[in-house]
């Protein structure tokens, strides 16, 4: 089986052609490891606004919010700053193999940890990853590898039909 590397990865591939190249493959609800960063995204929902820093925020005009409701565990030697820093490089990514960043500041989503708050290895919390997107996307994977400049890390993916 063909290993997807960080340079391979930005080369243009179907989403679904994408899925069956990566062995790291996992469905919503299953512990998704990658390295010692595990996720269990625990539901997916589409949201026209987020309580950001207290307030609602609009996705605006043809665009929605993509909300992953997580848990993160740590089992690295090292604790990690969920939200403020990046422990973990991640992109949600639609049926036309677009990839979409996660909104800046996630520290200020309702019910994320602050930032610096540091999850330390052994522990797990709470985490959701927001994304704007286009209102008719159809997204179809998560993806995510623990950030490391020194190994060229496979990333993990997620299934999100």
């Amino acid at each position: 089986m063909k290993q997807v590397t960080r340079s391979s990865r930005q080369e243009k591939r179907p989403a679904m052609a994408l899925r069956r190249l990566l062995k790291h493959s996992f469905e919503v609800g299953e512990e998704a490891r990658n390295r010692g960063t595990v996720v269990t995204v625990k539901k997916v929902r589409e949201a026209s606004s987020i309580t950001f820093d207290g307030a609602d925020k609009q996705a605006g005009a043809d665009a929605k919010y993509v909300i992953l409701e997580t848990v993160v565990r740590n089992e690295t030697k090292a604790s990690m700053d969920l939200t403020c820093s990046l422990p973990i490089v991640n992109a949600l990514i639609d049926d036309q193999d677009r990839r979409f960043d996660s909104v800046e500041d996630l520290s200020g989503v309702q019910g994320n940890p602050e930032c610096n708050a540091q999850l330390q290895p052994g522990f797990k919390d709470e985490m959701k990853f927001v994304y704007r997107v286009p209102e008719d996307a159809n997204i179809v994977l998560w993806e995510f590898e623990e950030y490391d400049l020194e190994v060229e890390v496979v990333p993990s993916l997620v299934d999100l039909t």
